[in-house]
């Protein structure tokens, strides 16, 4: 069965594996201190810039967590959008962890709206809110949209006003960058982004997130929250290894370029399809289409896909490494089948 599911379903990159593969050999320091991180730690510098500090972590939430954890006490507040996985689809995981209120802003095709935003920052001007800390965005957004540069400085236009951090979970920031056709520093350090969560299971990794903290001032106790959120891997270098193979010679911009242009291809079929409807700009690796439940039902049997809002009849698919070409073609093939065109 063809998968549109979800890069979680796919396994794992061939030159991402050689170099796991290769790094399994002999013994090396634990915990962060061997040489692959190091080397790894001076190629994400390469790309976003000398002044940072990077941690690696198990998974997103892991990330999320640790990330945020490192900033926002108790009595501090998190804005996010409304539809983010932050705030929707982690469980009481920050609530648990960082033990702070999320307040959910307004959010067009997965955008935050600045306006709501500002009401929001406004309204908890007082000791009976929590203190605003954080604006947390998602970058492409859960729509598969994808903030432009100047969105971006908008964003940190509020935060700067307001004092506040400006957090991106990236899980896909990759895509988000070679959609803009802008290096990852453009998108991150240049922006004033103070964390970045950047994704590396989406992006072909078997497992593994990275946590870019920029222009911190004192990090000494970052490491200690690593390890208080069961962050901190032993084996280190077995994730380090999977991300230097990502960024070393441009394969995430290789993986990102091409899971974008078959979201691409994807639409470009589709509009030649009567009777669907595309219900978000197509600006990374997803698409969102309304299919009737009967066609959900018929082409369930021939590809894995996702229910995204069952009140709407809204699906997502989802487009990874493994993916050709000539699956989005066959699959078009069977859309149209079942509609009769």
């Amino acid at each position: 069965m063809i998968n549109f599911s979800s890069e979680n379903f796919t396994g794992v990159h061939d030159k991402i594996m050689d170099a796991l593969i290769k790094a399994n050999t002999g013994t090396v320091p634990s915990y962060g201190t061997d040489s692959y991180t190091e080397e790894t730690i001076n190629i994400f510098k390469e790309h976003f810039g000398n002044d940072i500090d990077v941690f690696f972590t198990f998974n997103g939430t892991g990330a999320n967590n640790f990330g945020l954890g490192c900033v926002v006490e108790r009595h501090h507040s998190i804005f996010c959008s409304d539809e983010a996985h932050l705030y929707v689809n982690e469980s009481t995981a920050p609530e648990a962890f960082l033990g702070c209120r999320l307040y959910p802003i307004k959010t067009l095709d997965g955008k935050i709206s600045i306006d709501d935003l500002e009401n929001n920052i406004k309204k908890a001007d007082s000791i009976h809110f929590p203190l605003p800390k954080v604006v947390s965005i998602t970058q492409p957004t859960e729509c598969g949209t994808v903030y432009t540069i100047d969105e971006l400085n908008a964003i940190k236009k509020v935060c700067v006003e307001n004092k506040l951090l400006f957090h991106v979970d990236g899980a896909r920031f990759f895509n988000a960058a070679a959609h803009l056709g802008v290096s990852l520093k453009n998108l991150s350090a240049d922006i004033g982004i103070d964390i970045l969560t950047l994704g590396g299971t989406k992006n072909g990794m078997m497992f593994g997130e990275a946590v870019v903290f920029f222009n911190s001032s004192d990090t000494r106790s970052f490491r200690y929250n690593l390890k208080r959120s069961m962050q901190m891997a032993s084996k280190n270098r077995f994730i380090a290894v999977q991300f230097r193979a990502t960024l070393k010679d441009g394969l995430w911009k290789n993986i990102a370029a091409h899971t974008n242009a078959l979201a691409k291809t994807f639409e470009s079929m589709l509009a030649e399809t009567p009777g669907v409807e595309i219900t978000y700009p197509v600006e990374s690796n997803a698409i969102f289409i309304e299919l009737s439940t009967s066609l959900q039902s018929t082409l369930a049997q021939r590809a894995g896909f996702y229910l995204w809002d069952e009140s709407k009849n809204i699906c997502r698919f989802m487009f990874s490494f493994d993916n050709t070409i000539e699956e989005v073609k066959t699959f078009i093939r069977q859309l149209q089948n079942a509609i009769g065109t």
